[in-house]
């Protein structure tokens, strides 16, 4: 009996793999046989793919150039040079101007050759009258072409014609640009030739149209009627027909650039020889069929024993061995399955830990709640100021303290829930403080501020109000006068902190040792029965197993006006599965 299961799994695998190679080889056999008459459209669409890419590439390229010669050119207006010979050009001596123009122009050629693209280069200067080409360099300016290219655009980075050129220009200012003009004249036809790339057919048609202007920066028809005619007919079409002839359009924007490149393609070129393939289909079946049963019986001897030493192992841990290694020499699949499976029972085995130390803890924490709920020194305090209040005839002082008792008293005995809502904790935090502050009048005050999305927090329950307990008890209950608390919540998307801060006696050095090193100051002789240590170990062994490693409570001590800070952090970042 213990042996069949084994020889049922062995030839299910098997009958699997040669299954699973049939499914995925009968379609391709179907799709074989259909070819014919579906071969058109499989080739339309990886035509139309083909030249998407390529359309994209090229226009790609051509908005990273014109992209990159703009970006040079908005940090080439700052140029020393060009600006003092643009707006003080008169106060320069023979030789600083002399020199300016010549670092002027060297630069102006190293931009000019910056691109394949750029046509010419050339600064526009008005005060000294001067037109500094990477072309023709040094020359009078032309007033009638400083006017039209000042006028062109007024908008920096934009492309705008003069004569039937591409310019790309920026001025100093920028509005009136009226000092100075930077020009950089793209080369058409080098974009042209770019385009020419693309041609995947010998009849093919592309063009390319700046659709702001409504003007082609290059086509390929010489015609301008018939061009004309052919960029109306094939907008936004995916087919058209020219003089009987069908046509496949396909079309790719830029939009930055606001231009639109667009292929026309024959299609009596693409679907030339669609049927090549067909009497290889018979063929392909037989030796199909032959690979499957060779290649799953492979396949099947392959995975076979490492399988049934997968499966030992996951025995193993079932059975409560959670010790149990298995180990592979062979640098494969299966020897990361068996480190990942290693990993898994040993995680297990430390998840079982931490459970058994959570539930502990957990035991803890509610006795500590119990005991929070019954706290008679804080009650039979609380009681007596209640009587002195009442006593003296402070009639509203007697309305506010039974208030923030019962409210007090209403969450510690009847709010169940491990989570509640921050500003929930927050509000029975600020109950108790507010009870403490009548108790001790006005030595000790308290503040509260909150930053962040406080509502998109919840948070363990008590959490807070045992480390201001902590605060007022044993940090400033013999101060006279002027004590201090301040709960800081900052409540950010990944992370909570609040910081309990006070002026108080501060916390031994020792001890603030021994907690920022990790080691439990309840087991530390001299304090082993404080409640206020019991308290802070208790929400910080809570945090860490709820958040992980990276939440807790710190400790430190206030260097200036004395006390003790108490951050606690709560890091979703790290929190546990």
């Amino acid at each position: 009996m213990g042996k069949r299961p084994g020889r049922r799994v062995k030839l299910g695998i098997f009958h699997k793999l040669v299954g699973t190679f049939l499914v995925i080889l009968i379609p391709v056999y179907i799709i074989g046989l259909l070819m014919n008459d579906y071969g058109a459209g499989i080739v339309r669409n990886e035509i139309a793919k083909s030249m998407e890419q390529k359309s994209a590439y090229i226009l790609a390229s051509l908005q990273t150039e014109i992209t990159r010669v703009t970006d040079i050119m908005r940090t080439f207006i700052n140029d020393s040079d060009l600006n003092d010979l643009s707006i003080r050009s008169e106060s320069l001596t023979e030789y600083e101007r002399t020199k300016a123009y010549n670092d002027l122009f060297s630069k102006i050629v190293m931009l000019g050759t910056s691109s394949k693209y750029i046509q010419d280069v050339f600064v526009m200067m008005p005060i000294p009258n001067k037109r500094i080409s990477s072309r023709t360099g040094v020359e009078p300016l032309d007033a009638e072409e400083w006017k039209a290219l000042q006028n062109a655009n007024a908008a920096p980075a934009t492309a705008f014609y003069y004569k039937d050129r591409l310019f790309f220009s920026f001025g100093y200012p920028p509005a009136s640009r009226s000092q100075f003009m930077l020009v950089v004249e793209m080369s058409l036809p080098k974009i042209g030739q770019e385009i020419k790339a693309l041609k995947p057919y010998e009849h093919s048609i592309s063009y390319l149209l700046d659709e702001y202007y409504k003007k082609p920066l290059y086509e390929e028809l010489s015609d301008g009627q018939a061009a004309t005619s052919v960029r109306a007919l094939a907008a936004g079409k995916e087919r058209i027909s020219i003089d009987g002839t069908p046509y496949m359009v396909f079309e790719e924007r830029s939009e930055p650039l606001n231009w639109t490149l667009t292929t026309l393609i024959p299609e009596n070129e693409i679907l030339h020889p669609v049927y090549s393939f067909k009497k290889w289909i018979w063929y392909l079946s037989v030796l199909s069929f032959i690979f499957v049963i060779l290649a799953s019986f492979a396949i099947f001897r392959l995975i076979d024993r490492p399988l049934k030493k997968l499966i030992g192992g996951f025995r193993k841990v079932e059975l409560g061995d959670l010790d149990v290694v298995i180990q592979r020499k062979e640098n494969d699949e299966f020897q990361f399955i068996y480190a990942q499976f290693n990993r898994m029972a040993g995680k297990l085995k430390q998840l079982i830990q931490e459970v058994y130390e959570k539930t502990i803890y957990s035991q803890q924490a509610e006795l500590k709640l119990l005991q929070s709920q019954i706290n008679p020194h804080f009650l039979y305090n609380s009681l007596y100021i209640l009587y002195l209040m009442a006593h003296s005839g402070d009639h509203d002082g007697v309305k506010k303290l039974a208030k923030y008792l019962g409210e007090y008293f209403k969450f510690i005995t009847y709010n169940k829930s491990e989570f509640i809502p921050l500003k929930t904790e927050l509000k029975h935090a600020q109950m108790y403080a507010a009870i403490q502050e009548i108790r001790f009048r006005k030595r000790i005050s308290c503040r509260f501020e909150a930053e962040g999305d406080v509502d998109a927090w919840e948070v363990p329950r008590l959490i807070i109000q045992p480390i201001l307990e902590n605060a007022f008890i044993h940090g400033l209950e013999h101060k006279e006068s002027g004590g201090s608390i301040v709960v800081a919540v900052e409540a950010g998307e990944r992370q909570l902190t609040v910081r309990i801060m006070d002026n108080g006696v501060g916390i031994n050095p020792k001890q603030l040792e021994l907690w920022q090193a990790g080691v439990s100051l309840s087991r530390d002789g001299e304090d082993a029965t404080r409640d206020d240590i019991h308290g802070l170990e208790n929400v910080h062994r809570r945090l860490k197993l709820l958040y992980g490693s990276t939440s807790g409570v710190g400790l430190s001590n206030n260097i200036e006006q004395g006390g003790v800070t108490a951050i606690i952090t709560i890091d979703r970042a790290s929190e546990k599965e």
